[in-house]
């Protein structure tokens, strides 16, 4: 199963850079993310269809493919707003809200309806998606316009070209690698291990539940006071949050305590995932968002992949000992803050 879950991060990790270099080059996202949207909805529908695993397998890794595509909306978003990171923290707090409203959904719909029928659901709800895209207008025109003359503004003698170079630290790439190769892997089996100290389904249901609501507040939060000169400390702080949460769920024993971790681990998210959207925002042009973004995209599906492979291997070697894996990734969100602290230069 947990081999399975790491199929969509591995497609997720390798194909977000490439849409992220041509929609650059040739100066259009709206196609890529009408594109990907139409292709979710067609994933989740044949999965609904379809029971054969490798077929499920050769489906998840068609999604991941899809939702590569779809996620060059992030990037579109930020020309938009002009990299405002107040509205992109509004951005990032719409995508967890849905999150959550889907999640609260889809438990009620598994209660009418059983497990069974859970990717119609999701098929359907996917629809309205696309409807919305169709009327989105990129305006790239504008967006270059407004680049070009805020370069002459700042009579700083950038060239926009397709070769343009900026200095992008390369820490955050790793530093997203590090942190979602211990989370992401755990993220899965997370109900399993409440439900060893905990005997109410509906207890655990709002325990996941609550991340995805928390997460939504605190990225308001976060995009009104991060700024250039807090935004290292946010990314420390986010995933030192992240190995204090993976020690946390080994030692909860009950209700509140899980509460307790799920809130920072909602915190470590919001945090760093802000901090490096918006990093990474500020510091390019139209010429090159989509690929740099689309590098913070591999980031984190990569690791979530090579984490999940290693989750694997461990439980595997330990008899399915979830708790004695678990201690072996609370070391790699120290090492993202070890790499942020030492090699991030925000100027």
């Amino acid at each position: 199963m947990q081999l399975i879950i790491t199929i969509f991060p591995l497609t997720s990790f390798v194909f977000p850079p490439i849409y992220g270099y041509y929609s650059d080059k040739i100066q259009n996202r709206y196609n890529f993310i009408l594109f990907g949207s139409i292709g979710i909805s067609f994933a989740y529908f044949c999965l609904f269809l379809i029971q054969n695993l490798i077929l499920i397998v050769l489906l998840l890794f068609l999604f991941g493919f899809f939702m590569a595509s779809s996620n060059l909306l992030m990037t579109l978003f930020a020309e938009l707003v002009e990299d405002d990171k107040t509205l992109i923290s509004y951005f990032n707090a719409s995508v967890v809200a849905g999150w959550f409203v889907g999640a609260q959904a889809g438990g009620i719909f598994i209660d009418f309806y059983t497990l069974e029928h859970i990717f119609l659901f999701i098929f359907l709800i996917s629809l309205p998606n696309i409807i919305i895209v169709v009327f989105i207008k990129e305006k790239r025109s504008l967006i270059l316009e407004r680049y070009n003359k805020e370069v002459e503004k700042n009579s700083n003698n950038l060239v926009l070209n397709s070769q343009e170079e900026i200095s992008i630290s390369q820490s955050i790439y790793y530093g997203l690698f590090f942190r979602n190769f211990s989370i992401k892997p755990i993220m899965p089996i997370l109900a399993i291990i409440m439900s060893f100290h905990l005997s109410s389904d509906t207890e655990i249901g709002f325990l996941i539940g609550i991340n995805f609501l928390l997460q939504f507040f605190q990225m308001l939060l976060i995009g009104k006071i991060i700024t250039n000169k807090n935004i290292k400390s946010f990314m420390i702080l986010g995933y030192i949050l992240s190995s204090i949460s993976v020690l946390g769920y080994i030692v909860s024993t009950n209700f509140w305590s899980f509460l307790l971790f799920q809130f920072l681990v909602s915190f470590s998210y919001s945090m760093h995932w802000a901090a490096t959207i918006t990093y990474i925002a500020q510091k390019t042009s139209p010429r090159n968002k989509g690929k740099y973004m689309g590098y913070a995209n591999t980031s984190v599906f990569s690791g979530s992949f090579a984490g999940g492979l290693l989750f694997s291997l461990l439980l595997s070697v330990f008899n399915s000992n979830y708790y004695i894996v678990m201690y072996f990734m609370i070391i790699f969100p120290l090492i993202s803050s070890f790499i942020i602290f030492l090699k991030f230069k925000p100027n």
